[in-house]
């Protein structure tokens, strides 16, 4: 029984390491398919000096919810294939630097293997740079699934 944490960003690699993962899942495994929304926007709503603090905090509540509806429109498809398969499987949204949230979620979740696309968050992670990252900063296994 594995704990298998599942980087996506959506896009048409990760759409293709989902069904890789679903297809590699035995039973009682569980996947958390976790969706990583960059921060960027939330610092603008932070910085505005002529905001009150009333107002961004609703900024940052907004943002927030865009991210979590962004993760549900783009893994949506992925939680429908894994069930369908008979796959435990749920989604997961963080904010940040994508690697580093991937990496933080694994250690958090005591994730027994991570996967990841061979692209995503605009990261090719099959660069060597990032392949000795990873390696040198993940708790588990990582497979990079091109």
């Amino acid at each position: 029984m594995r704990r298998i944490l599942l980087g996506s960003d959506g896009s048409r690699q990760a759409r293709q390491a989902e069904d890789r993962v679903i297809s590699l899942a035995k039973g009682g495994d569980s996947i958390v398919a976790l969706h990583v929304v960059p921060t960027d926007l939330m610092h603008y709503g932070l910085v505005d000096q002529l905001a009150t603090q009333s107002d961004k905090e609703e900024f940052l509540r907004y943002i927030r919810e865009l991210g979590e509806r962004e993760c549900l429109d783009k893994l949506s498809g992925f939680l429908a294939r894994a069930r369908e398969r008979g796959v435990d499987a749920r989604l997961s949204v963080r904010w940040g630097e994508p690697l580093r949230e991937i990496l933080a979620a694994a250690v958090e979740s005591a994730a027994d293997e991570v996967f990841l696309p061979s692209h995503g968050w605009g990261v090719d992670f099959t660069v060597p740079e990032f392949v000795a990252r990873i390696n040198r900063s993940s708790p588990c296994k990582i497979t990079i699934l091109a």
